[in-house]
């Protein structure tokens, strides 16, 4: 609801846009998220950076469209090769279709660029509504060597 009421009250900011796709992507309603992360790039091309991007490639994942995700992500990369959460996402999307040996890179960018990061951690850091979601994701960072 804030985030619906903070682009009414400024619907030109390309943040209020991308503050929301995040929300809806942790909700569960990753294609209204997809939309609006494109809608924030749109507003704020310039910008279109690292945390833009993560949303549209965090969507994409999260309605199987890998081949998207990846192609989102590895942009996200290109901006910013030490945006840590873009490597894990990327893990997780690249485990999730197949390609082992290029998530478990990806696993090892996370360890190079957080050095302690835990699985753990991780579970207990992210909100996703439904928590089926976080063990599938959870389930892909093991097979790419995380723990």
């Amino acid at each position: 609801a804030a985030g619906e009421r903070a682009i009414a009250l400024a619907p030109n900011s390309a943040e209020g846009y991308a503050w929301l796709a995040n929300i809806l992507n942790f909700a569960g309603e990753p294609y209204e998220a997809h939309g609006l992360a494109e809608k924030a790039t749109r507003l704020n091309p310039q910008y279109a950076g690292p945390w833009y991007l993560f949303e549209i490639g965090h969507a994409a994942y999260l309605t199987g469209r890998y081949e998207e995700a990846s192609v989102a992500l590895k942009r996200v990369l290109t901006r910013d090769p030490e945006f840590w959460p873009a490597h894990l996402h990327l893990a997780v999307n690249l485990s999730e279709s197949g390609q082992e040996e290029a998530a478990q890179a990806e696993a090892a960018e996370v360890l190079r660029l957080s050095p302690k990061f835990s699985l753990e951690v991780m579970q207990q850091a992210l909100p996703y509504r439904d928590q089926a979601v976080l063990e599938r994701a959870l389930v892909a960072l093991r097979k790419a060597g995380l723990k």
